[in-house]
């Protein structure tokens, strides 16, 4: 931190425990610095300019503009007249306005307390200091790593957090987060939503639109999430430390154990999964990442409901598939929409996956997160057929056989899948089920 930067950090506290009235914080910055020097009547002046109402919350906002002042520049950079810190006064942060019922905790001391972990712990565990990018294999680290290859292709990295570290992520989903209403538009991991209200707003229309994100979680940047726990109205601190709670930087050697590209075009792609997993990002297996992701794309989904009601259209979101439909394919109205939904994506920090974009006429099937929306919502013939076969060979050659993808509770997962065909076609999901009770399961 320069000299400038603590002296303004230093003033922003002063100013913060003083009458907020031009003479109050003049008399304070003058205790700090030892005197009632021209250029502190002008920050001053800019202080209440920019605060009609003293920002409690926001002590490190105010620090940052008073080191931006030129008033302060020019004090601090004058060599025969050197700012000197005589003494910190000491402002007591608070919380600000909350629109949500979420706790109080005006201090990173106070949320320290109720997480129930020590000032050093948090610390620790927020990991402020980068040191998870840098610290070897053993039991300082706060997650563990796995890659698991994707279904279409490439590797997913799976960033698992230790218990002490899931158990304080899993505090701040259920007390936090869960208090916090995403976009009416969001319908992956809400609570009380589902697949069918993603896919439903789009039955029987004329074309249906998919985008997919790339690397939705990784792609959510820590002042985004910054902005969700400030909005909520924590502090300063305190939201800096919740976003690091939830957040990561991959080590470095971790990345490097990830498949190398086979294929050309491939080599861009790894490069950028890289990059994005060294940066502070949501990790994959965080109890946090999903709530902060819907939250973090508040705005994105803002965005794509206007642009959906000017042209006409129906839109929902799923994680990181985008939909959208219409009962009339007007002229031009889909280039219009591709084009605009890029341009919105890409200012709200995302990237979408040309490869994966879908634009599906009423005289073709149409699909949206594997569920036929055509004439209303159903499993692709595919799909089902391919589940069927497995719980036939699961019967024949025994479970072991058709578990290629290596999950620890099979049967667990298998009852997923039937669970899923049976919320969107009770009957098929009855003659599956029959096969699964067929099953000899050791």
């Amino acid at each position: 931190m320069s000299e400038r930067n603590v002296v303004a950090k230093a003033l922003a506290s002063a100013f913060l425990a003083a009458p907020w009235t031009r003479a109050g914080l003049i008399a304070n910055g003058a205790e700090v610095v030892g005197g009632r020097f021209p250029w502190l009547a002008s920050l001053a002046r800019s202080t209440l300019r920019f605060f009609p109402r003293p920002p409690h919350d926001r002590l490190e906002l105010l620090a940052e503009i008073l080191a931006t002042r030129p008033a302060l520049k020019q004090a601090c950079a004058n060599p025969t007249a050197p700012v000197r810190l005589l003494r910190w006064l000491t402002a007591e942060p608070q919380m600000g306005r909350a629109p949500w019922p979420v706790p109080a905790l005006p201090t990173q001391a106070d949320l320290a307390a109720w997480l129930g972990v020590t000032d050093a712990q948090l610390d620790w565990l927020a990991d402020g200091k980068g040191l998870e990018h840098r610290t070897s294999p053993g039991r300082w680290r706060r997650y563990g790593y796995t890659w698991i290859p994707k279904r279409s292709g490439g590797q997913r990295l799976l960033e698992q957090p230790g218990e002490e570290l899931a158990r304080l992520q899993r505090k701040v989903l259920h007390c936090i987060l869960d208090r916090i209403p995403p976009h009416e538009a969001a319908h992956g991991f809400v609570k009380g939503r589902g697949i069918r209200g993603f896919v439903e707003p789009h039955t029987r229309q004329a074309v249906v639109v998919r985008l997919d994100l790339e690397d939705f979680f990784l792609s959510v940047r820590p002042p985004r999430l910054w902005g969700v726990f400030r909005a909520a109205g924590y502090p300063d601190g305190v939201a800096g430390a919740l976003v690091g709670l939830c957040t990561n930087r991959t080590p470095g050697a971790v990345v490097a154990q990830a498949r190398k590209p086979t294929h050309a075009q491939e080599v861009e792609s790894r490069w950028l999964l890289g990059r994005r997993l060294e940066s502070r990002h949501l990790p994959q297996g965080a109890p946090t990442s999903p709530a902060l992701a819907n939250l973090a794309a508040y705005r994105l989904d803002v965005r794509l409901s206007a642009l959906a009601g000017v042209l006409g259209m129906r839109y929902t979101r799923y994680a990181d598939d985008l939909a959208f439909s219409a009962d009339a394919a007007r002229p031009g109205s889909i280039r219009r929409l591709l084009r605009s939904v890029r341009r919105i994506v890409r200012d709200e920090g995302f990237t979408v996956r040309e490869d994966k974009t879908r634009v599906m006429s009423k005289g073709h099937q149409q699909w949206l997160a594997g569920v036929v929306v055509n004439e209303h919502p159903n499993l692709r013939r595919e799909d089902y057929d391919r589940l069927k076969a497995v719980l036939h060979l699961c019967r024949t050659r025994g479970p072991a056989s058709q578990n290629t993808g290596g999950h620890p509770d099979f049967r667990a997962h298998l009852l997923g899948r039937i669970a899923w065909v049976t919320y969107l076609h009770p009957a098929r999901g009855a003659r599956l089920r029959a096969l699964f009770d067929r099953i000899a399961w050791d």
